[in-house]
């Protein structure tokens, strides 16, 4: 989103520095509709996007520089939760970052670097096969190499501060909506980028577990890459879950967009597998894909248009399809 300043500048109390504000927003409508495997179709026009978000940042003497955003609505196809983020970061001379935030989680392969940019609207969560939640993190960043950054983080589910993480159902992309306590947990993430060259690799340790449970995991597995060729980049990942009972989830992706002028495209395709599990019932492997593009009519100003499909097993498999008009500032 292109920033605009805000006629915002606040003197500090200690030390006189400024603080200077920003705003950024989105406000979209669209159409949407999707078709199960056994012939039902949803469709309808609606808004898909109603958001504001401010940020703030300052010098701090002999520190380094604070920021802090705050964002208010929000939403969207394929969004588990409609809530903004919010986010404070103290970025130390040495190149040092502590983040504390409150945020949705980007789908770690349909919105990540594996993506390559293709999910423009709608992504894979759209039909099923992935899931997004609301977490609360504190995280350190550190410089370890060049263009190679060290991130430690622990994150819980979105509660009251001092209650930790609470139950929930359908935990952690489980083989089962069995209701099970949400897991908080803690992530090392080794980011490396050089040229059009960016990889992302992470291990993910799981707290309150509990053995021989085919929902509650252990440790989580992450490597994803992208790179990007000028004439198109392209990316793909893997994300794997193992759980204490000994069975695991894989998801694998690749993705590719091209630029062509206002106009890119891109498109991904996704497997999932489920394996180790004690029934074969609770074993498969399924997929999903979709394709489609982003028109650029001004710099605030693109419209989306995205065709989706994907098995997630039974009746229950989807093709769809969705259009939006985004204006933002």
């Amino acid at each position: 989103m292109k920033k605009t300043l805000v006629a915002l500048a606040a003197v500090a109390v200690a030390g006189g520095a400024f603080a200077q504000a920003t705003m950024t927003g989105a406000i979209a409508f669209g159409f949407e509709s999707d078709t199960t495997s056994s012939n039902v179709t949803t469709s309808g026009f609606g808004m898909e996007d109603a958001e504001i978000n401010f940020a703030v940042s300052e010098d701090l003497e002999g520190v380094g520089k604070l920021s802090a955003g705050l964002g208010f609505g929000g939403g969207g196809s394929g969004v588990a939760v409609t809530s903004n983020d919010s986010n404070i970061t103290l970025a130390l001379s040495n190149g040092m970052k502590v983040i504390m935030k409150s945020a949705k989680a980007a789908e770690y392969l349909t919105g990540g670097v594996a993506g390559a940019g293709a999910n423009f609207e709608a992504d894979l969560t759209n039909a099923g096969l992935l899931t997004r939640t609301r977490n609360d993190s504190v995280g350190v960043s550190l410089p370890v190499a060049e263009g190679t950054t060290l991130t430690l983080t622990h994150t819980e589910s979105e509660v009251a501060i001092g209650t930790g993480s609470a139950a929930n159902v359908g935990i952690l992309q489980t083989t089962t909506t069995t209701a099970a306590t949400v897991q908080p947990y803690n992530t090392v993430v080794l980011g490396y980028k050089a040229g059009g060259l960016v990889v992302d690799a992470q291990y993910r340790s799981y707290d309150r577990q509990e053995t021989n449970s085919t929902v509650y995991a252990n440790t989580k597995n992450r490597l994803s890459a992208s790179y990007d060729l000028g004439a198109a980049k392209i990316g793909a990942g893997v994300d794997t879950t193992m759980y204490t009972y000994g069975n695991s989830n894989t998801k694998t992706l690749v993705g590719i967009t091209i630029p062509m002028g206002s106009l890119t495209l891109g498109a991904q395709m996704l497997n999932v597998t489920a394996s180790g599990n004690a029934t074969s019932s609770s074993n498969y492997t399924r997929s999903g894909a979709l394709a489609g593009g982003m028109y650029s009519l001004s710099k605030r100003t693109y419209l989306t248009g995205q065709y989706y499909t994907s098995d997630v097993g039974g009746t229950s498999n989807q093709t769809g399809y969705l259009f939006s008009l985004y204006n933002t500032f």
